[in-house]
This record gives structure tokens, sequence and C-alpha cells, in this order.
């Protein structure tokens, strides 16, 4: 009853003040053209912090940085303020998003991304927004009622051991202010002081079944409460025994019923919520009101279930989730489809959506091991969306773009054409499930851009709806992926998919959190969401429940779609179990199916060094590959630096020479290489297999982008096309698995958008950036490329001794020559017949010897590449290899040996042909004089 006194007038106290002050300064009612955020903090340390502010309606644009400054005058909060002008890119702003953080990204005050409309007009132009540390609510005024409060608190509350709760406070408390009570029962503890909070230790276990609260009374005798969490024993044996669910969840089908599950453990009430139509009124749609809830029953260990009657196929549905006082109507994680935007799920019944001819676990008969396979990365937008492809209007950008036939340019192939002629045996698409970053409602819009990569991901289970025919059907999205995959089979190509399981697109408001707050994510030891990934969160992959929901998701696109692959984004930051049992769950469907990643993050984590699938422990997951970033920099210049270059412009160091020969060998041990000049300073791929090697991908500079920032430097632009040539003659004659950027073999370039300089990071730039030019295809250089990299790859295919499956094959067969030539990289590669390559990359040609013992056939020089010989060499002829170039020879049934003319028989001819040509010269002038 005080409290409630002791607010009423603080809030009187407030109002009157505040109308005061409004009468002693009289502001003029103008266009607003500033706004100023008001930021108070408990503790008065402002200086790890700023701001993060971007335009966010009518367009949301990038942001930036805003520091806090002085607040003072009639407006201050009593802390810091940051400063907001609405002109230049803030211009016409109609929705301010902001972030309360630090500028590293390494903790934020408030998870949720936050936002303010802008006034039309405001008292002297200026719009005034007040926040308070740890508040959610955002004040509009001083003594907005519905603003965030200044008062002591409870900052968090969370289980750290199944029998101890660790609490923060916004001033010290002691513990005859604090009670603590499971459900409405009070219960006795211990206290105790501990860093910069306190630990209270209970003479019982948790109970999962019963909700735990913490009261205080503050300064003032003010009281607060905090429901406690369990974020802290999210991942012990306890919680596991008691939570853990191994059936199946989402929606499945009997013969009668339609069953609905969902795993949301603490929920007091979960309601089914069933719709018509797939779009809110967010988007456009009528009406928000289901045409039907069902509340579900809790059955065991924390799985909410409902069965109704009939094949609920094509009914769209969200559940309504109850957590404290406080329910959100979420989108279910297991959800296989949904509408446009992806905020409603879509039952689907897969039976009645797959197009005729469907085939259930069919695959291309194109590989045997892993190291036969060609990977072509693509984003779907990027194959057809210039004009140059010259496909149908409706599928630009879209699946159905991908598997478009007949398609050329000036006479030339492009699109799904160009990739069939070209010989990859995979094509990896990058992601395709629902991101959240894309409105696609706005598709027809031309001032919209529709691009992004998509690694922000909303559902996981859904294909996008942005590159489907109707974003509004979630039936759609379904049928046109499925028939990608089936084009693609049919002409002998794979599927691979791009996952990012690693993060989720939203933190505290993704889907996930909302069901069950904390668990899904890890945490720093401030109980802010870790950010190991770089992009606001990381997932635990660690906890049961989400190792079996990134397991069940990769098992569902497998069978429903038939995907041949995956390469995991940020790899690393997924731990050993998990990453080992995707493999042997995969490959137990289909032993020819890879997994493959990134074996780095994107920040810090709180997962073990000695847990993460990255290069130190990638011999620890087995058959999962790594990309080769080692040889990537290696080969053409280190991405972090433009104008750094590489092999292919002629550094020859040690540690750029070793590089090159660890992708040459497939990342495994080997005498030619020297394993200090590796990253880690040893070999980190341990197989072949494992062994991703690239040039390029779709992150940093295309190839061309790069070879022309360190070429402009050295003078040296009219050399790119050869240097891109011999970055794939090293490429694809080397060990492990080939992977292709799409578009580098007809020199793609990303110029940026303002036409100054390369887009190195084109996430969302747009169409005009990203696309591949068709246009160019037919140009004498383009044209030259394509036509060797098309030849590298049925080289590649014809010879198997290119394609070893074990390190100990490649060191029976794989030797290095010629080790004393500067830029020279060689080898031979034994096999029915032996092959002999030389890379020079110098300036200038080089001239060496072959091997005695056969005469070679040259298959592969500077201009040319293929099956057929071009020249022959005897055993032991010297031969002249030219700058930068690359050779490739196989060895012939000529067993004669080359003989090198004696040099005393090159003089004694030169001295009689000297004596002759005198002679006849004396016998000429002879004759002349006789005749006189």
């Amino acid at each position: 009853m005080k409290n409630k006194f002791f607010k009423k007038v603080l809030i009187f106290i407030f109002i009157f003040f505040g109308f005061s002050s409004s009468l002693l300064v009289k502001g003029t009612n103008t266009e607003t053209q500033e706004v100023h955020f008001h930021y108070f903090r408990f503790d008065g340390n402002y200086a790890p912090w700023d701001m993060w502010i971007w335009k966010h309606k009518p367009t949301s644009e990038g942001g930036a940085g805003f520091a806090f400054v002085d607040d003072e005058g009639e407006y201050s909060f009593g802390g810091k303020k940051v400063v907001v002008k609405l002109e230049g890119n803030l211009a016409g702003t109609t929705e301010l998003g902001f972030i309360v953080r630090k500028p590293d990204w390494s903790q934020k005050d408030i998870d949720n991304d936050r936002h303010v409309a802008i006034n039309p007009t405001s008292p002297n132009g200026v719009q005034h927004v007040y926040l308070v540390e740890g508040d959610p609510l955002i004040g509009h005024s001083l003594t907005d009622p519905n603003g965030p409060s200044k008062f002591p608190k409870f900052k968090a509350a969370y289980f750290t051991e199944e029998n101890k709760i660790f609490f923060t406070t916004t001033e010290p408390i002691t513990q005859d202010k604090v009670k603590l009570f499971k459900d409405d029962l009070e219960l006795t503890f211990a206290f105790l002081e501990q860093g910069n909070g306190y630990v209270l230790t209970l003479n019982e276990n948790v109970d999962f079944s019963k909700s735990y609260k913490v009261e205080g009374i503050f300064t003032d005798d003010y009281v607060n409460d905090l429901e406690v969490t369990y974020d802290g024993i999210y991942s012990s044996d306890a919680f596991h025994d008691a939570y853990y669910y191994d059936g199946t969840l989402g929606v499945s089908f009997t013969n009668t019923q339609t069953i609905f599950r969902l795993w949301a453990p603490i929920s007091k009430a979960v309601t089914l919520n069933l719709y018509h139509s797939g779009t809110t009124t967010r988007d456009g749609g009528t009406s928000d009101i289901p045409n039907a809830t069902h509340e579900m029953n809790k059955i065991e260990n924390g799985v909410w279930e409902i069965k109704l009657e009939g094949n609920l196929h094509n009914t769209y549905y969200t559940y309504s989730v109850t957590n404290g006082s406080v329910t959100h109507e979420v989108v279910a994680p297991y959800a296989v489809s949904g509408g446009v935007n992806g905020r409603r799920g879509l039952v689907v019944d897969f039976s009645k959506v797959n197009p005729e001819g469907f085939e259930y676990n069919s695959r291309p008969d194109n590989m045997i091991n892993h190291t036969d396979a060609i990977i072509y990365e693509l984003h779907v937008r990027d194959l057809s969306t210039h004009s140059s492809w010259n496909g149908p209007e409706e599928m630009r950008g879209k699946f159905l773009g991908l598997i478009e036939e007949g398609t050329t340019c000036n006479g030339y192939k492009t699109g799904f054409d160009h990739i069939k002629d070209l010989g990859i045996t995979h094509i990896q698409l990058i992601p395709i499930f629902d991101f959240g970053v894309v409105d696609e409602t706005k598709l027809e819009d031309k001032d919209y851009n529709s691009f992004n990569w998509g690694y922000m991901p909303l559902n996981f289970n859904m294909p996008e709806g942005s590159y489907s025919s109707n974003p509004y059907d979630g039936l759609t999205r379904v049928k046109e992926l499925k028939q990608v995959t089936m084009a693609y089979t049919k002409n002998n190509i794979r599927l691979n998919m791009d996952v990012v399981y690693n993060h989720t697109g939203l933190s505290a408001d993704s889907n996930f959190n909302l069901i069950l707050p904390g668990y899904f994510h890890r945490k720093t030891d401030t109980n802010a969401f870790s950010n190991g990934s770089g992009t606001g969160n990381e997932t635990a992959s660690e906890r049961s429940m989400v190792r079996k929901f990134i397991v069940d998701s990769l098992l569902m696109w497998t069978h429903e779609y038939n995907i041949s692959g995956y390469r995991f984004d940020l790899m690393a930051l997924h731990d050993l179990e998990t990453m080992n049992q995707i493999y042997n769950e995969l490959t137990a469907i289909d032993p020819t199916i890879m997994v493959y990643g990134e074996p780095w993050m994107g920040g810090t984590t709180p997962l073990p060094a000695s847990n993460q699938a990255g290069k130190k422990n990638l011999h620890l997951v087995s058959g999962v590959g790594a990309f080769n970033d080692d040889f990537r920099d290696a080969m053409k210049g280190s991405v972090f630096n433009r104008e750094y270059p590489g092999f292919v412009q002629g550094v020859s160091g040690a540690e750029v020479i070793n590089r090159v020969k660890y992708g040459i060998v497939g990342g495994v041990k080997h005498n030619g290489v020297t394993e200090s000049h590796l990253s880690g300073g040893k070999t980190w791929h341990t197989e072949p297999g494992k062994t991703i090697n690239y040039v390029t991908a779709h992150d940093n500079n295309t190839l061309y982008d790069k070879l022309y920032q360190t070429n402009e430097i050295t003078n040296q632009l009219d050399l790119i096309d050869e240097m891109v040539m011999q970055a794939y003659a090293v490429l694809l004659t080397s060990q492990g698995v080939v992977f292709i950027h799409a578009g580098d073999e007809i020199l793609r370039s990303k110029p940026n958008a303002n036409g100054v300089g390369f887009d190195h990071n084109s996430y969302e730039s747009p169409d005009s950036v990203n696309q591949i030019r068709w246009d160019l295809k037919g140009k004498p250089e383009q044209t030259k490329v394509n036509a060797y990299i098309k030849g590298l790859i049925k080289l590649r295919k014809e010879f198997p001794q290119l394609r070893l499956t074990t390190k100990e094959e490649i060191n029976e067969k794989v030797s290095f020559l010629y080790e004393d030539q500067k830029s020279v990289i060689a080898y031979q590669v034994k096999g029915d017949k032996d092959l002999l390559i030389i890379h020079n990359a110098n300036v200038k040609r080089v001239k060496l010897t072959l091997p005695n013992k056969h005469g070679y056939d040259v298959l592969v020089n500077k201009d040319t590449a293929g099956l057929t010989a071009i020249k022959s060499y005897k055993a032991g002829e010297p031969i002249k290899v030219n700058a930068h170039e690359s050779l490739i020879l196989i060895e012939n049934t000529d067993t004669e040996v080359y003989v090198k003319p004696f040099p005393w028989l090159t003089v004694t001819l030169i001295s009689i042909s000297v004596i002759a040509l005198a002679g006849v010269g004396v016998g000429v002038v002879f004759f002349l004089k006789k005749k006189q």
C-alpha cells in the first residue's frame, strides 16, 4: 500500500513540475528536425556505451553509431543523451530503429531492436525520447506514465545450479529485504554477496514444474519483483533429464488426424491458432483474429500437444505461448512453410504438393567420393536478374529462374544452360530458407531493394518466400523449390544448401526465445546474448533440444528436397558432438551427402575452444570438411587487404608457396609441405575429402576485382585474365574438393553502386552490383577464360589421380619437382598415365628439363585446356614455360630420350659453314677478276 502511495506522489510531482516547466518555456511546434534520446543508467557509467541508430521506415537502411553527450536543461533525465539530426541518410525518416550497446557489440542494453515513430511536428522541432537501463519501455516525455522507471529494481535473476540463484540489482540490498517464492510458497535460503550480485542457496533442488520469483524492498520502501529464469542450468543434466524429448515435433499426420506438438517446457499455457490466410494485417491482410483456437495439452518432457480430426493441409497456424504473465504469438520453429514474410506457419502434407514425377531419395549418380565434387556457389537472384539473362520476366530472381532452359545472349548460353555446359557436379545455393530481411510485400516495387544474401534466419525449415512466384501462398514456394532439385537431378547436378544454424536473425524477440527465454542462445557472464556470430547472438548447439532441432531440420531438408550437401556458416560456433551427429545421421541416408563449413566464427564465444568445430578440432569431426583459407589467401592475396598479392601475382615467399602446396596435396601432411608455414603451424584438414579448396566465395571481392586492385598498383591490368586462368589451373589440379564462386569463369565483377571501386561485402547491395552480366560472356577475354575453366573441369573429371581419397595415396602419388625455381610450383601425379603439372607465376618465362623416363603430351598451356594434345616432348627434353602459364602434361608411350647436340659439334658445324662461305666468296672474286 505504501509503495502504491509513494509512486502516486512521485507521478504527481513529475506531472506538476513538468507542467510548470512547460509554462516557463513555450516551445513552438515545428517540423521535427532532431530526436534527442535521453538515457539513464543506475551506475552512472556511460563511457562504454553508445547508440546504434538507423532509418527503419519508410524503408530500412544501414545504421551508424552515435556517442552520448551531456544531458542538461529542462528536458534532462539525469543521465546522458544522443542527438540525432534527421538529415542526410536520415532525411525523410518516419520511424527510427535504435539499440543501446557497447560499440564492439559485446553487450546490448535490451536485446530487442526498438523503434520510435517520428512525430510530424515537435516543440522547437526537437522530439524527446526517454530510456532507462534494463527497461524495455520507451518514454515520450519526462512524465510519460507508460515510460521507463528510474526506481530501483532487480536487473536479473537466474538459477546457476539446481539449488542456487544468482541475482543483480540496481542498488545494494540486504538479506532481510529479500524474499523468494516458489509459486505462492515463500522459501528459506542462505544469502551471500558475490561479485556484482548475490547468491541465494536453497534447501532443496529446483522443481521445474514451478515458477520462482525474487522480491525486494529497496530505497524508500519501493518493492520490486522479478521472475527467476533457468538460464544458468539449461545445460545441466537435471534440465536435460526433465525435458529432453526424442519424439516427433511440429505437425504430423495419421489417417484421420493432424497432430501439433510444440516443445515449451516452462510455459503456463499454449494455444493453437488456426487461420485461413497467411497474411497478417501488418502485411496487408484483413484480420489478425484466428478462425479457430484450441488449448493444447501438456504431455511429457515439456511438450504441448493437440490432435485435431481430419487433414488440415494448407491451413495457416501460430501458437500463443504464455510464460509468466506474458503471452506471445509465435511461429512454430518446425513450420515447413508459411505466409508472406513468414509471420504464420503453414500445415503442409508434402504428398499433396509434390510436383509430378518427384521421387524421394533421388540424387544424381555423379560421385563416389567427396573429392569427386566440383561445387558451384550461387545466389538465386544473381543468375537471372540481369536483362541479358533473357528468360521470362516473371522468373527473374526466382526459384524457377534457376531452371529455365534455352536462354541465350548474343548466341552464348546463359543461366541454367551455362551451368550445365560448364560441367560442375554440385550447385550450392546461398541461403534459401526463410530469412527476415526482405519485405515480401514489396517485391513488385521497382524502387525497393529485394536483394539480400540471407544470413539472418527467421524460419529455418521454410523456403524463402521472395524466391517464390507467389510469396502469399505457402505451398507455391515448396513446390517450386522441389522443381529446382528435380531439374538439377535430371541434368546430373546435385544441390547443396548453405545453412546458418549458428545464430537467429532476431535475438530476444526471436520465436525460439519467446517460446523458452534464454535456452536456444548462449549468454555471456552478464547474461547478455553472446555474439560469436557478429550478428547479435549465437545458438547453443550443445544443448540437447537445440541439437535435436538442427538435426531434425537437416533431415527434413534432406528427405523432402533431396539436398545432397550442407555448407555450415561459421561452423566453429557449433560443438563437436552436434557436428558428428549431423554427419552420421545424414550419411546414414546417403554416404555421398557432404557436410562442410567455415572453420571460424565472427566474434568470441563462451563455447570452450576444445569443443569448437573449427580448425584446431577438425580432426575430431569425422568426415566433416572445412574451407581452406590458407590456400585461398596464398593464391591471390589476403581477403583482408585488397592490395596484398599472392602466388598468381608472383609472390614467392615460403609461407605463400607452402600454403599453395598445402591445397595441392589436399590438406594432408606431406613431406613437400613445411607445416610451420600453415595457420596454427600444422596440418589441420587431415583428409582430402575434408579439404574445400577455393580462391573466392560470395564473401569479399570476386577474383577479378581482387586481381584488379593488386594489378592496378603494378600496372598489370592486362594480365588479369591470365592470372584467373592460372588460379583455376592450380585449383582444378589440386587434391581435395573444388569450390567455385559463380561467375569467376566469366571474370565476374561487383563494382560499387556509386561506380567507384569494388563491393567486397555485397550482402544487401542491389541486384545491379550482384547480378551476373551475361552480356559480357561473349567478349574475347571472358570467352577465353570460360572455355579454359570448362576444359580444366573436363580434365579433372577424366583423371582419377586428381581426386585421390586418402593421405596415404597422396603421399605415394604426388611429388613436387623443380623446387629450386622461384615462383614455380610443379608436381607429378602418378596414375595409369602420370601427369606433370607446372605453374610458372613469374613475370618471365622459365626453362626446365622434363623427366627422362617418358615423353609427354601437353594438354593445357597458357591459352588452351582440355584432353587433346597440343604439343609433344621427348623424355628429358628442355621445355619453356611462359610467364603466368600453367602447363599440364601427360606421359605418352614415346620412350625415346631427347639428345642434346654436343657443343663441339655445334662449333665445328659453324666453322665449316664459315670456311665454306669464305671459299665461295674468294671464288666469286677470282671469277670476276678473270672475266675482266
